[in-house]
Order: structure tokens, then C-alpha cells, then sequence
């Protein structure tokens, strides 16, 4: 199981999906799923997170795009931008067997559903509905 959340370059959340059950989510505030408030703000933490490690450069002559991964016990994040600064996040458990082949796809159906919608404006939340579906398909997998 798997959530996927769109940042566009200035930092706000376009799009999130989630599709992650915690294990104790009955006996957990709100069967243990965050609110959309928490959303926006971890999307915006992650942007500053994001921008911080890019400027990170332990190794001289070489450029850093900033975090790509953050691992631990009970979680994975798989991070990837875009050429135009829009963050595809990834979040899922630790014996998930492909993130990064997965957020590839997501980013794919992105560009199939989202950015050749001829209604869509780039930067803006993201409700189409064909892209759900195939992103549900996708993370659900």
C-alpha cells in the first residue's frame, strides 16, 4: 500500500492519494488517516527539506538535486522532480519492491492524463478523473 502526493515548485500540495491502512487505524483519531491540513503541511515541510539538502554538497565538483530518499523501520519516501520543480513523493512501507519504479509510472500517467488535458492549468490542484483511476491502479498494486 502506497501514498502518492504532487508539490508543485512553489511548495503547495496539488494532488494526494492515499492508499495506506495503518495496522492499529481503528483505534486511532480519524481510523488513522491524516487531515488535509497535515497534508498541506508536510508537503510544504518536505518543499523546505527539499530545497535545503539541494544546497548540501559533501562532495566537491558535484551538483546535488537535493533528497531523493528517506528511509526508516516503518515507512519509505521516494522522491522525484520534475525538470520543471514539481515533486512526485512517494510513501510506503519498507518491503515495497520498486518505489522508484513506481513513482517513474506515476509520473507517466501524469503526463498522459494531467498535462495533456487541454483544461488543465499546470500548477493547480489536480482533479481528473482518469488520472485517479490510474493512479489507484498503480499504488494499490
Amino acid at each position: 500500500m502506497s501514498s502518492l502526493w504532487i508539490i508543485n515548485k512553489a511548495g503547495g500540495l496539488i494532488y494526494q492519494s492515499e492508499h495506506f491502512i495503518h495496522p492499529n487505524a481503528a483505534s486511532m483519531p480519524n481510523n488513522g488517516r491524516l487531515s488535509s491540513n497535515e497534508y498541506l503541511v508536510l508537503a510544504g515541510t518536505l518543499h523546505g527539506i527539499h530545497a535545503i539538502t539541494a544546497k548540501l554538497n559533501p562532495v566537491p565538483n558535484r551538483k546535488c538535486t537535493g533528497i531523493e530518499s528517506l528511509d526508516s523501520d516503518h515507512f519509505t519516501i521516494r522522491v522525484m522532480v520534475t525538470s520543471t520543480g514539481t515533486k512526485f513523493v512517494l510513501v510506503t512501507s519498507p518491503a515495497h519492491p520498486n518505489p522508484s519504479g513506481v513513482l517513474h509510472r506515476c509520473y507517466e500517467a501524469y503526463a498522459d492524463h494531467v498535462m495533456k488535458n487541454p483544461f488543465y492549468t499546470p500548477e493547480m490542484p489536480v482533479r481528473i478523473e482518469t488520472f485517479d483511476k490510474a493512479i489507484e491502479m498503480l499504488v494499490k498494486a
